[in-house]
């Protein structure tokens, strides 16, 4: 009798974790008879949870040979003779067709069956519900053999439906705030533009209005003669054609003409001012405005500056140049902070961005627990104020840095556990909880593979 583990792909690694048996294979008879018997099928079935007669079966179709199931006394049995490693190669195909969840490859899933006759596997971590190609020749046994329902497991499902349909409104309500939140600030910025836009024009008429005032006050004090048109005599029709008038070419009414023009000059001369000073005052604006985009943008530039470094070096050297005084990032934690916004880019979908760049992540974080944790933040805040549109795969990027060795079971668990770990990114605690609500699912299932392990 051999034994042999399954080889070492994602399924393997998968169920290693869980401690599934190795497939046996005990070969009988002799001639025509041979048969090869699988005395641990149902240990086997039972870590797939499945029923030992899908797994009997597809092999049985796999290797075109018949097959025996007696459940009664737990013999399956397939016609043949087929060695350990042969079975173990047929069932990797059994789990990858049936068993495993085809967007993030958890085991954990439940077979469904529609009513349109198609089966479907959902997943207890993602929730993600993956349709069964039904070409292979064991859907039509499924249908006719479906497997038995369990009370407690179906009224499981109802609760978790139930749950996901609230995540699923809490997303709308987080994407509604968020649209309100960023109406509000529109709003805020046109008014406050406005207001400022009123006070330079107040400003500027009561600075004319002083300069007018200024200007008459000099008038007087120079003795200008004022025009008044109510004791100035207006030429009279009846007056005599015959009259002959005369310019007075005294000193006195040449020094009177000369000021009555001063005063025209220094009225053009206002005017002026007034256009220079508009013009000057607009200038300034424009340029505190330009100061002020520069002020806000200064960090920015530091993060497009290690963007561009990331597109022409490899991980380790990021990872050195991050905490390096070049890029003058004050601490360690902000420098994943920085990473997250520089690696991944918001108007595309984040998952495989996540798996593309995981070795950047590593290299930066290692083992140091503090920097996971600043991780799992820094992509917080980016899905919920970058890529607001991603809020729901968030569980599926957890689930791949779990997978991939990038951020340990303990921190997702300390991160869940801790609504106000992100405040310091910038991320408000009502926030906070609406992302650990929806993927509270699999901060569940960690926990309980956590125990699972701990007690094996």
């Amino acid at each position: 009798m051999a034994t042999v583990n399954i080889g070492a792909s994602n399924a393997g690694d998968q169920f290693y974790r869980y401690k599934m048996p190795a497939i046996q294979s005990k070969i009988e008879g002799r001639g025509n008879g041979i048969k090869t018997n699988i005395p641990n099928m149902v240990d086997v079935a039972k870590a797939l949870a499945r029923p030992p007669t899908y797994t009997t079966k597809y092999m049985g179709y796999e290797l075109g040979a018949l097959t025996k199931c007696d459940e009664k006394s737990g013999t399956y049995i397939v016609n043949g003779a087929h060695s350990a490693q042969v079975l173990a190669q047929h069932l990797e195909g059994f789990i990858k067709r049936f068993v495993q969840c085809h967007s993030c490859g958890n085991p954990e899933t439940v077979i469904n069956i529609t009513k349109k006759d198609t089966i479907q596997l959902k997943c207890k971590a993602c929730g993600f519900v993956s349709d069964v190609d039904m070409r292979h020749k064991l859907t039509t046994f499924i249908l006719k053999n479906p497997p038995e329902k369990d009370k407690n497991a179906s009224k499981k499902d109802k609760q978790l439906r139930r749950a996901e349909k609230e995540r699923e409104e809490e997303g709308a309500e987080l994407d509604r705030q968020a649209e309100e939140e960023r109406r509000r600030k529109k709003a805020e910025k046109k008014e406050k533009k406005e207001g400022k836009s009123k006070k330079e024009k107040k400003e500027k008429k009561e600075k004319k209005s002083k300069k007018s005032k200024d200007d008459d006050d000099d008038d007087e004090a120079s003795g200008s003669p004022k025009r008044d048109s109510d004791s100035e005599p207006e030429p009279s029709d009846d007056d005599d054609d015959d009259t002959v008038w005369a310019t007075d070419t005294s000193a006195a009414a040449a020094l009177a003409r000369a000021k009555e023009q001063l005063t025209d000059a220094s009225a053009a001369m206002v005017t002026v001012a007034d256009d220079l000073e508009k013009k000057v005052a607009l200038e300034e604006a424009a340029k505190a405005a330009a100061e002020e985009s520069e002020s806000e943008e200064e960090e920015d530039e530091r993060i497009a500056k290690l963007r561009g470094y990331i597109s022409k070096h490899d991980a380790a050297e990021t990872a050195e140049y991050l905490v390096s005084d070049k890029l003058g990032v004050e601490s360690k934690e902000l420098g994943v902070h920085f990473l997250v916004e520089a690696l991944l880019d918001e108007d595309e979908p984040l998952v495989p961005q996540v798996k593309a760049k995981k070795a950047y992540m590593i290299a930066a974080c290692g083992q140091d627990a503090k920097l996971q944790m600043a991780l799992t933040c820094a992509l917080e805040l980016f899905i919920t104020e970058s890529a607001p549109e991603e809020f729901k795969k968030y569980v599926e990027i957890l689930k791949v840095l779990y997978d991939e060795d990038v951020l340990e079971e303990e921190i997702i668990l300390k991160w869940g556990a801790d609504p106000k770990s992100a405040a310091r990114f910038g991320v408000e605690l009502e926030t906070s909880q609406l992302v650990r609500k929806q993927v509270k699912p699999f901060l569940e299932w960690l926990a309980t593979a956590d125990d699972d392990s701990d007690s094996d």
